[in-house]
């Protein structure tokens, strides 16, 4: 299994603001991929890439909001 963590600059969030923040990435090396970004102002997103192709997302404002939260379903 891999793991990155990178910050990035700026860059709008899901709540509108330009934040800075993290961004973990880890991949199991047979298909699984996850991506969570953190921004500064505590928005966060989330997706999930699975073995059978299948991808879940989800996005969360810095309120606690779940902006979305979507599976699609792979072939």
């Amino acid at each position: 299994m891999t793991s990155t963590i990178t910050r990035f600059e700026a860059r709008p969030a899901p709540c509108g603001r330009q934040c800075g923040g993290e961004q973990f990435a880890t991949e199991d090396g047979q298909g699984l991929v996850t991506l969570d970004v953190r921004y500064a102002c505590g928005c966060q997103t989330h997706r999930e890439e699975f073995h059978d192709g299948s991808v879940h997302s989800s996005v969360v404002n810095h309120h606690g909001k779940v902006v979305v939260d979507e599976e699609l379903r792979g072939e």
